[in-house]
């Protein structure tokens, strides 16, 4: 019985992400084109000068200016969104990666010809999925009460990238950041804290 309320419940969840995807994938003005990513070697020059290799600070939209294959500049079309579409469109990248791995998991839980061992590993697998997207959106709540106007809390693995809209962020303010993703992740994670 407590199986059959779980699923219905994590099968409910599942129906209102598809529903805000959806949403969120046909509203106009927003494409999902325009994320932009920081390169690795642009992440261990922000450790190096920071000096510690689990702790970064990085202005996002600095980062982002690069020059394309074609020799344009697409640094200016991260700048010409505002913070809250570039939030927007990083967020619903995340969802779709997370909607497809639960659609995977429910896949494989739905397949006959899966054993029952997969199928348990399967349930555990996206059940962790939704506890981790219910501490990220809690992360970016408890982050936002403390003056920022928008918050993206991505968690893959060991890694935590936090981005903050935020001109600029002071060492104290990174610091309280790194403590509240401690506090609701645990320890043992790498935290990146960037802003926008």
């Amino acid at each position: 019985m407590v199986l059959k309320k779980q699923t219905v419940w994590l099968l409910t969840m599942l129906s209102l992400i598809v529903v805000l995807s959806a949403y969120y994938l046909m509203t106009p003005g927003q494409t999902t084109d325009d994320v932009a990513f920081v390169e690795d070697q642009e992440v261990s020059e922000a450790q190096q000068e920071t000096g510690d290799s689990e702790d970064v600070v990085v202005n996002v939209v600095e980062e982002f200016e690069t020059v394309d294959e074609a020799g344009e500049d697409i640094g200016t079309e991260v700048n010409s969104m505002s913070g809250s579409e570039l939030f927007a469109t990083m967020r619903i990248e995340l969802q779709e990666n997370r909607d497809r791995m639960a659609e995977e998991y429910t896949k494989i839980r739905a397949a006959s010809d899966v054993s029952a061992d997969k199928v348990v590993e399967a349930h555990e697998k996206s059940m962790e999925l939704l506890a981790l997207s219910q501490q990220e959106s809690m992360l970016e709540t408890l982050i936002k009460t403390k003056g920022f106007n928008d918050v993206l809390v991505m968690s893959e693995g060991q890694e935590v990238k936090v981005i903050v809209q935020a001109e600029e962020l002071t060492g104290a303010q990174t610091v309280e950041i790194m403590d509240m993703v401690t506090d609701q992740l645990g320890n043992g994670k790498s935290v990146v804290v960037s802003h926008e």
